[in-house]
């Protein structure tokens, strides 16, 4: 496809400039969330969260353009004390949602959890360290297995 400058009359330049830094954030262009918003609105999916499906890509963007790391169907992580802080570093504070399988390394604590705003848990299992159970409990919500080791 050849790359033409394209300009929009009346673009709101707020909303602009929140797609590009969500953009940024992705490591995505602009351009590939416009196409992807234009042809999910040509394709008849234009309600909001069709829309934020479509234009994520396999990572999920809310409204306020917090960061949502997501574990599907088969897919495991494992995420320790470290990892938790600099994603929270690099993204602001963060949600986790899962249906495959996530394990929180035993060095994960109350200053890592401070970087994450809710865990949801849909399907599959999230294994924590038994000490941080109490403060799981109170991050996640749980429509799979919670589980202490």
């Amino acid at each position: 496809m050849t790359r033409k400058t394209v300009a929009i009359r009346g673009l709101d330049t707020g909303l602009y400039n929140e797609v590009f830094s969500m953009a940024k954030k992705d490591g995505k262009r602009v351009s590939d969330l416009v196409n992807s918003a234009l042809k999910a609105y040509i394709n008849g999916d234009s309600t909001p969260e069709k829309l934020a499906e479509s234009v994520a890509n396999g990572i999920m963007v809310q409204a306020a353009g917090s960061f949502v790391l997501t574990v599907e169907d088969d897919g495991e992580v494992t995420l320790s004390k470290s990892d938790v802080l600099d994603v929270s570093r690099e993204m602001g504070p963060f949600r986790i949602e899962s249906s495959g399988t996530l394990v929180f390394e035993k060095d994960v604590d109350s200053e890592a959890l401070r970087g994450i705003e809710k865990i949801v848990i849909l399907s599959g299992e999230v294994k924590v360290p038994k000490k941080s159970y109490p403060q799981f409990l109170i991050k996640c919500q749980i429509k799979g297995k919670l589980e202490k080791y």
